[in-house]
């Protein structure tokens, strides 16, 4: 079968004006027609960038890339870092973040052509959008998915993250979850780096002086039912109920971001009695200062005396930030041992469920009063972690991008030029 091309195919003033075309297109539809000209700017800046830090998603997604800003600061002090956007809003919000350089790419041909100009070599994902395997197309660069967050949720275990050249997981735990998983696994793919984000810590949330600090921290409802882990619409009551009327304690509200902005009623409407609810709470203790607390978790984990949670990174995270702090996990479907695979983290820690929400007074009470086991703490956080010596992480990251760095220009010095 003989192929006829397009005439227009091949020429290259054609291709230039079908690039800025839908440069201006995707700028027009996004209502950000000062980002048509960003690719030109792009292309002056003489930089000479290593490392592409790459997003394609939009602003209610944003959380998942300000979680690895520090980490890519800290990386650019050897390995120079840009940070490419595909949505000119999520540009201009990251730009307040960061002082890393932030662009804007809205199109396909506009991308390859930054990737072949700059010659990145090594691009870094933090989820599985689509528009990755576009930024995929990069030949000489090592692809390196880095996932938002350490958690047991099935997002965690996509297929899709074998289709880059390395997947950085934070403990064998992680290493466990898409082994027992998938259908294919590749080990030699996996790398162990921990989380380098809890080596990078702001100060703790400002609280009150001499009060215990009361954190619940629901997650979102998922995409779909089999992935909706959130408390919140069935004990999200209950739980701040119990948590206000704990004596000289300040309660910190710290939903997923997409509790917030969830279309879902019975999640929003929940999430809205909870916040009037702490404000009734204020009205009658001034210096309680309860609070919905939005933006990066971190400080308030490093804040609680005691955090109640889903099957979340949070709960993954305060494990380790707090291995004397008390703990409380929701299983919404009231099924331990489904409970105790779905979530390991689960084993070390007190469960919240059909059978004991009743009780949540007194279940809070003797956690704070020191009256919970946790002599499994230790070991689950080593299990999903690794070495959980501070530093050793963000060491272990910088190692893993040094290591693909010099690999790749190894490997590109033995290719032939024009491939």
């Amino acid at each position: 079968m003989k192929f006829n091309f397009r005439q227009f195919d091949s020429n290259p003033w054609y291709l230039r004006f079908r690039r800025s075309a839908g440069q201006a297109y995707h700028a027009w539809l996004a209502t950000d027609p000062a980002a048509v000209n960003e690719f030109a700017t792009l292309l002056k800046d003489s930089t000479n960038y290593e490392i592409m830090a790459y997003f394609g998603d939009d602003l209610s997604r944003a959380y998942q890339i300000t979680q690895w800003l520090p980490v890519y600061e800290e990386l650019n002090k050897k390995h120079k870092v840009q940070i490419i956007a595909r949505q000119h809003p999520t540009t201009e919000f990251l730009r307040t973040k960061t002082s890393l350089p932030v662009n804007t790419v809205y199109d396909f041909f506009t991308l390859t052509d930054l990737v072949d100009a700059k010659n990145f070599k090594v691009i870094l994902y933090v989820n599985n959008s689509f528009t990755n395997f576009q930024a995929m197309a990069a030949k000489r660069a090592f692809h390196v998915h880095l996932n938002h967050g350490e958690s047991d949720k099935m997002s965690m275990t996509s297929r899709q993250m074998y289709a880059y050249d390395v997947i950085a997981v934070a403990g064998q735990a992680a290493k466990d979850r898409l082994n027992n998983s998938l259908l294919v696994r590749d080990d030699e793919k996996q790398t162990v780096i921990g989380r380098p984000q809890l080596d990078l810590l702001e100060k703790p949330t400002s609280v009150p002086l001499n009060r215990k600090v009361l954190v619940y921290a629901p997650t979102w409802e998922g995409d779909q039912e089999a992935n909706n882990y959130s408390s919140i619409d069935i004990y999200g009551e209950k739980i701040i109920d119990s948590l206000l009327k704990i004596s000289d304690a300040t309660v910190l509200y710290k939903p997923h971001p997409k509790v917030v902005t969830s279309p879902n009623s019975a999640i929003s409407n929940t999430h809205n009695k909870i916040i009037e609810k702490i404000k009734e709470a204020n009205s009658k203790d001034l210096n309680a200062q309860h609070r919905l607390v939005l933006g990066d978790p971190m400080p308030v984990l490093q804040a609680a005396d005691l955090m109640i949670s889903d099957v979340s990174a949070v709960t993954i995270d305060y494990l380790y930030l707090k291995p004397n702090g008390a703990l409380l996990m929701c299983d919404r479907r009231s099924d331990t041992s489904l409970f105790n695979e779905i979530a390991p983290v689960s084993k070390a820690v007190t469960i919240i469920d059909t059978s004991n929400i009743n009780q949540i007074d007194q279940i809070i009470t003797d956690h704070l009063n020191g009256k919970s086991d946790k002599s499994k703490y230790e070991q689950m956080r080593s299990y999903y972690f690794g070495d959980t010596k501070p530093g050793n992480s963000i060491t272990r990251f910088n190692e893993m991008v040094d290591d693909l760095v010099k690999r790749r220009d190894n490997r590109v010095s033995q290719m032939p030029k024009n491939n």
